[in-house]
């Protein structure tokens, strides 16, 4: 049964946790203050900077705090995936295990991840339920907030949180209105204006993030080209410089960037400098990557097109691939396939790949907000066991001077400066207004060329030590993992580091951690029984042919069961067929998805009696 005081019960290691970063810590003690000791009901706010560490304290976050079950929601799959696997207790980089919050695996909180396929006893089994936020759109026949009562969690936790104010965030908050709700983000203001609601209780500054050397440090490197002369007109080959195109006010700084960064001149010059820097860093054996921001898919294809011409091997990610496309793609960067990745608003918010080093823009960003998303894909860290020279925790920002990107960057210089005296956390630091223009964009371009070779000129952020440490996998458990690998090649090494977890601590666990994942093996087993074991073992040892129908006229097949063979027309799918549905007729459920584990175990015993059964009347027929 759930303990649903699990979160107030357990004792896990956290304010005195060496393994747990200062901002982790201190977030989850702002927010024990904010909820138990102040009693406040206001939705609390944490900022958290890219590469600092927010899914690792939203695992730490209910535990003292929650009386009873916590949701997790994030605003896109990516996202998403990355939590789970984080606090995935099957996952052989649990957080909870890995930072040294428990030490024993029976101690870990029950996860699920929420889909429309997901049990009701499943969710009732979870301490925490992590979903995707579309999984609770009101429309959808299997959203979560028809599934559950509005009491059904004690506290919500929302990942990227400046997404919050949508209105199928407001209508689920709404609806779970008693809920603790605490609100994480890296970047709280939004590109409308509109304020996250909620008391902010703790603010970690990028700047002091950098100074304790938890993500990259940052340099800023621009392309200056020698002249650039722009026509107003595609269709007219009268050429203006860029003095007077200014000048004579001929256009405006938008049609100037956008007539740039579609330029395929310009960003040769800026594909050119980005490689000649991704090969500088990939010297050391460490394999960086160059992630490339385009205007549209045309455009990236375009990019792709430069960078390939140039020798790279690209994988471009956009939101209309097919997703078995995209998951090929994704892999292919996770497994250094490529040294350059393109996107077109794909890889956001929530995509951590570490060798992403060199950040390439080819488009003018108007608002801070994107602008800071898209550079903070480069700066989650490189493990300091990886490092080979101070340069691989370097991170660039490479583009043309005239993208007009000046006054975001000077966001990342402000922050700089206050590094170099931040030795405290001020959780009430203002965050920098960069205000943008919201003028309409002129959408048409000129083309531009350039005349000369052109400079690059380096603007370095903060220059940062390596950390000394970091904490490596323990020698022993690795070691045995391995022993137990080699006597064991087809066992997933997720089931055999909870073999080794399980080992040390002298008995087997019998709490169950991933309820949905529980009922998913016994589903698979008993599948892999029938099909995998049984029915092969019958063809064999009665030489039926498989894909014959010979079976049709035994005895197996006849009154009720006679439908089997009409409608199946080879004898492997017949006998699966019966016996999966006599196994259905016993039980008393033909779905399987709502059966409970011991509707499953019941399941197991009986499909034995059908095997015997069906061997008896074989025997007969085949004497």
């Amino acid at each position: 049964m759930l303990n649903l005081n699990y979160f107030i019960e357990s004792i896990p290691n956290i304010e005195s946790n060496e393994e747990l970063r200062e901002p982790q810590i201190i977030a989850y003690q702002r927010t024990y203050e904010h909820f138990v000791m102040n009693k406040e009901r206001n939705h609390a706010i944490i900022v958290l900077p890219t590469g600092v560490g927010k899914t690792g304290l939203m695992g730490i976050l209910p535990f003292g705090i929650s009386f009873g079950r916590v949701l997790i929601i994030t605003p896109q799959l990516v996202i998403k995936d990355a939590v789970l696997d984080s606090l995935d207790p099957e996952h052989p980089k649990n957080f909870w295990l890995t930072r040294k919050i428990f030490e024993r695996f029976e101690e870990l909180p029950s996860v699920i991840e929420y889909e429309s396929k997901t049990s009701d006893w499943a969710l009732e089994q979870s301490n925490i339920v992590i979903l995707n936020i579309h999984k609770l759109q009101e429309r959808l026949d299997s959203a979560l907030i028809k599934r559950v009562d509005s009491n059904f969690f004690d506290m919500i936790i929302i990942d990227e949180a400046h997404h919050s104010t949508a209105n199928t965030w407001e209508t689920s908050l709404a609806y779970f209105s008693n809920t603790k709700v605490i609100k994480v983000t890296g970047t709280p203001e939004r590109t409308d204006g509109e304020k996250i609601e909620g008391q902010l209780v703790y603010k970690y500054p990028l700047s002091q993030a950098m100074a304790n050397n938890y993500v990259k440090s940052l340099e800023r490197i621009h392309y200056v080209p020698d002249q650039l002369f722009f026509t107003i007109d595609k269709n007219d080959n009268t050429l203006f410089s860029l003095e007077q195109i200014r000048d004579m006010n001929l256009k405006d700084e938008d049609w100037i960037t956008r007539s740039v960064a579609f330029s395929e001149e310009c960003s040769l010059r800026v594909v050119e400098e980005s490689i000649k820097i991704l090969n500088e860093k990939r010297s050391t054996g460490v394999p960086h990557k160059i992630i490339a921001v385009a205007c549209s898919i045309w455009h990236a294809e375009q990019l792709q097109r430069l960078y390939e011409k140039n020798g790279q091997d690209v994988a471009l990610v956009h939101s209309k691939l097919p997703k078995e496309e995209l998951n090929i793609r994704l892999r292919s960067i996770e497994n250094h396939k490529v040294q350059v990745v393109i996107h077109v608003a794909k890889l956001g918010e929530g995509y951590d790949h570490k060798y992403l080093s060199i950040a390439a823009i080819f488009r003018p960003f108007r608002h801070k907000l994107p602008y800071e998303q898209f550079v903070g894909r480069v700066l989650r860290a490189i493990d300091p066991d990886e490092v080979q020279t101070p340069e691989d925790n370097i991170a660039c920002v490479v583009h043309h001077k005239e993208l007009g990107l000046e006054s975001l960057w000077k966001f990342y210089k402000e922050e700089k400066e206050k590094s170099d005296v931040i030795k405290y956390i001020r959780d009430d630091d203002p965050l920098l207004n960069d205000r943008v223009s919201q003028k309409k964009i002129e959408k048409h371009t000129g083309s531009v060329f350039e005349d000369g070779k052109g400079s690059v000129e380096r603007d370095s952020f903060i220059d940062t030590e390596l950390l000394k440490e970091r904490e490596r996998r323990q020698k022993i458990e690795a070691d045995k993992l391995k022993k137990l690998k080699e006597l064991l090649p087809n066992i997933p090494d997720e089931a055999l580091l909870q073999m080794v977890r399980r080992e040390e601590e002298g008995s087997p666990s019998s709490k169950i951690l991933r309820p949905d994942k529980y009922l998913f093996r016994k589903m698979r087993n008993l599948d892999d029984r029938i099909k995998k074991e049984m029915v092969p073992e019958i063809i064999l040892e009665y030489n039926i042919p498989m894909d014959g129908s010979q079976l049709s006229i035994s005895k197996l097949f006849t009154g009720k069961y006679k439908w089997i063979s009409k409608k199946v027309n080879n004898n492997a799918g017949m006998l699966a067929t019966y016996l999966e549905y006599r196994l259905n007729e016993q039980v008393g459920i033909s779905d399987r998805s709502t059966w409970s584990p011991e509707e499953y175990d019941s399941a197991l015993n009986l499909i034995e009696d059908l095997f015997i059964l069906v061997k008896k009347i074989l025997d007969s027929e085949h004497k």
